[in-house]
């Protein structure tokens, strides 16, 4: 069987010793592999694409994080490609929702829903786990600025150097045409729960349940969003300031504010996002390493 497969090159050399090994063993198991990585995320984006394009792709092993996995949706979401997903970035939030409920189902693989992100000029965008604007952000856009260097403890130590500029935004969306206003500190959208390295910002978005998942964390300043980060459950239910909804599409209308996904920027709204269900053919998701 040919097994593409893609990993980063920039990667610490950790990450790629185990990015060698995953291809040393496939080959070792008799699979004719084809490494798409190129010497940039842009040439790999490229070389995936048209592979995908020419009917090349039919199983796809993405050695790498979030923002790996972010880039090769954007060629095989919604085609019948197979997807195993070992997670050897510095921030692994979407294989650790597939792993978790893979466990739960007793199956190594299923069909994860995904998020189409459509901006004003009809560009489409797709995201696995959580979009994310507001605070959260900020901290992302903060820790793709730190270098690798730091690790998993990156996200913590941008949330510590943003606190000071916190702020919050006004957010006028709908969900499923339902309009809704939110003053919002952390806005979340979510197909999965994880984000920012084990923070649960939709704790109860499972990837194959059909919907996107909206938590919002209101009329809070400093101190009072400081506990949702720390405590690593944003969408806690018990605490009055959250404001939470669950639907198929959520439209966010008010312009200028930036959301990220899966550790990627997204765009600026106005944005709209849609649940596509099955968009992802998962055949296995290895355990962390």
């Amino acid at each position: 069987m040919v097994v593409h497969v893609l990993h980063n090159p920039a990667a610490a050399k950790p990450a790629q010793r185990v990015a060698q090994s995953i291809i040393s063993k496939l080959t070792s198991d008799g699979h004719r592999v084809v490494d798409l990585t190129a010497t940039t995320p842009q040439a790999s984006s490229q070389s995936l694409a048209t592979a995908v394009e020419r009917g090349e792709v039919e199983r796809l092993v993405i050695a790498g994080g979030d923002g790996l996995v972010h880039l090769a949706i954007q060629h095989v979401a919604t085609t019948r490609v197979g997807v195993t997903i070992a997670p050897i970035g510095s921030g692994n939030d979407f294989a650790t929702a597939l792993q978790e409920h893979a466990t739960s189902l007793n199956v190594p693989g299923f069909s994860s829903d995904l998020i189409k992100v459509t901006a004003t000029d009809g560009a489409i965008t797709w995201a696995a786990s959580v979009a994310i604007a507001g605070f959260p952000a900020d901290i992302n856009a903060r820790a793709n600025t730190m270098g690798r260097v730091w690790g998993s403890s990156v996200y913590a130590l941008a949330t510590a150097r943003e606190l000071p500029t916190f702020r919050r935004r006004t957010f006028e969306l709908s969900i499923d045409e339902i309009p809704i206003t939110t003053n919002s500190a952390m806005l979340a959208i979510g197909n999965t729960k994880y984000f920012g390295g084990g923070m649960l910002p939709c704790p109860d978005a499972l990837p194959d349940d059909g919907s996107l998942h909206l938590t919002s964390i209101e009329n809070v300043g400093r101190r009072g969003l400081v506990p949702h980060l720390l405590g690593r459950a944003g969408g806690t239910a018990d605490r009055g300031e959250v404001l939470q909804g669950v639907g198929k599409r959520i439209e966010v209308d008010t312009a200028r504010h930036d959301f990220w996904a899966d550790g990627e920027p997204l765009g600026t709204s106005p944005l709209t996002f849609e649940i596509v269900p099955n968009a992802l053919v998962i055949t296995q998701v290895a355990e962390s390493q």
